[in-house]
């Protein structure tokens, strides 16, 4: 096998399974990564293994812990040290563990049963992480009250801003359009969707950097979208470890996420919210399309990060005002989660919309550039990392509330 930088120092596997053992050390063989010693361990018998510096690498069968999968992991990380990395793999994987191992952000994980090749691959790639490192991400997400309401409208004008204001420090931005069978996130922007679900939808650790450098859709301004040939003729759910890839790599490679969700709730709908630093409701000026928001907003909060931003927002709001409900209303409605309103510049926005441009090409002036800046400019967010931010995946690292963790962007890298 050809000559590998990989080196993972020390790698302890946690298992009371012999065969498991095996696998991982000949796997470990097949990738030519540099192991300087491996050692099998017990979860009972675990000591100060995973807290000497020289561990680089932590490979738990999540089997082997009675409390199951994410409580064993929790516990795990608890007693890491900052560098090491980990690649559990677990014979159980639904909807509960998909939001245990997204709370812990996980860079990568295997379901049982597993191939050793793929086992090798993974660890190659998972070596190969520390020459791309992850920049911080802060991922903004935007679900729809009720259909209609300007969700995707919404969401791509505060990616524009989000990606003007980021790319002034060198900072990129992505929109995932999680509408995977009627998206149009691409297609307001005049661009062809090149995000290929039949290609990974079996295989999701198909998809590396190299392949979603391909599917992304590229607008002139650097504003890189993911998004899928609209087919609504298939409507299905996706697997949870698709999306779960997905936001992954994504939002390990960009600085900012805007994440346009379906009205639909899937099973992994629960996971996105839950890592997302901000999470928009939006909504319109109309009784039965409030009346759905209230409803939702406290199933939504609810599932929302405590350090994350919840907000609703109020969107095509008319300057006089409605004869039904008064903006005054609304706030009452709503409290501390009104997020703010956007006015109703509906000429403006079809205008935009035809000729595949973000609005501000269009009306630089127009009030929505300015109410919705005014709503993603969170003070609170400027000059500090969000809790979300050393998110080298969607699945990956767990971040700790330490200051001198700033000087540890890697934990668990």
């Amino acid at each position: 096998m050809a000559e590998t930088s990989i080196n993972f120092g020390i790698v302890v596997v946690v298992t009371a399974d012999k065969d498991f053992a095996v696998l991982v050390a000949d796997a470990l063989r097949a990738s030519g990564a540099n192991v300087g010693d491996l050692k099998v361990r017990a979860p009972d018998k675990l000591s100060d293994e995973l807290a000497d510096p020289a561990c680089g690498l932590v490979v738990p069968d999540l089997d082997a812990f009675p409390d199951g999968p994410v409580a064993g992991l929790s516990e795990l990380y608890r007693q890491a040290a900052p560098s090491v990395r980990f690649l559990p793999v677990t014979g159980v994987f639904d909807a509960e563990v998909a939001r245990g191992f997204l709370r812990l952000r996980l860079q990568d994980f295997l379901v049982k049963p597993v191939a050793p090749s793929d086992l090798a691959h993974t660890l190659t790639r998972l070596g190969r992480d520390d020459s791309d490192p992850y920049p911080d991400s802060r991922i903004y997400t935007f679900l729809p009250a009720a259909g209609g309401v300007g969700n995707t409208t919404l969401a791509l004008q505060a990616a524009v801003l989000l990606h003007q204001a980021a790319a002034r420090r060198h900072q990129t931005t992505c929109v995932v359009d999680l509408n995977l069978q009627s998206g149009s996130c691409a297609e307001y922007f005049d661009l062809e969707p090149h995000f290929d679900i039949a290609e990974i939808e079996n295989q999701p650790d198909r998809l590396d950097r190299k392949l979603l450098d391909v599917m992304l859709s590229r607008h002139k301004s650097g504003l890189a979208i993911v998004s899928a040939p609209p087919c609504p003729w298939e409507m299905r759910s996706y697997r949870p470890d698709l999306v779960a890839r997905l936001l992954d790599l994504v939002a390990g490679h960009f600085n900012n996420v805007v994440i346009d969700l379906p009205r639909t709730w899937f099973p992994w709908t629960d996971s996105v919210l839950q890592g997302s630093d901000h999470v928009f409701l939006t909504t319109e000026m109309t009784v039965p399309a409030l009346r759905q928001a209230q409803r939702l907003a406290q199933a939504v909060r609810e599932r929302v990060h405590k350090d994350a931003r919840f907000g609703v927002i109020i969107n095509r709001v008319d300057a006089k005002g409605s004869p039904s409900v008064s903006l005054s209303e609304v706030k009452e409605l709503f409290g501390d989660a009104f997020a703010g309103s956007v006015a109703n510049d509906y000429k403006a926005v079809r205008e935009a919309l035809d000729q595949g441009r973000a609005l501000g090409e269009v009306a630089p002036n127009s009030r929505v550039i300015a109410d919705l800046r005014a709503i993603i400019a969170d003070p609170t967010e400027l000059a500090v990392t969000s809790w979300a931010a050393p998110l080298r995946a969607l699945l990956a690292r767990l971040k700790r509330s330490d200051p001198a963790m700033a000087n540890k962007g890697r934990r668990h890298a």
